[in-house]
């Protein structure tokens, strides 16, 4: 029977989480080249004007209005725009989304097979 003291232990949790992680970017990086590279830059405008509306929006009505007022109305407009963004990003990227991953592939499939 082997004996493994904690160092061990926790090298080998620290390289199973590395390796992780590395093979989720890998295929993170698979599937970002199935899509044409402006798809790609839109998604990632898009991500940046959310990111910009849900920090700017929302702390310009909390500085504005009067105490309580503030902080409840600032989390309700934060809530409404999360919702409105996410289903706009479902629409355009998500599963069933105008320019989703697996329409793609399935284009990519069947270019496969014509050349076969």
């Amino acid at each position: 029977m082997k004996r493994t003291n904690r160092l061990t232990s926790y090298v080998e949790k620290t390289e199973g989480v590395t390796n992780y992680l590395l093979r989720r970017k890998r295929e993170s990086i698979q599937k970002s080249l199935i899509r044409p590279l402006y798809q790609e830059a839109l998604k990632c405008l898009f991500l940046v004007v959310v990111l910009l509306i849900d920090t700017l929006i929302p702390l310009q009505i909390f500085a504005d209005l009067p105490d309580i007022i503030n902080i409840v109305l600032a989390l309700i407009i934060l809530v409404i725009f999360l919702y409105v963004e996410m289903r706009i990003y479902n629409m355009l990227w998500g599963k069933n989304g105008r320019w989703s991953l697996e329409k793609y592939k399935k284009n990519v499939e069947k270019i496969k097979d014509n050349i076969n």
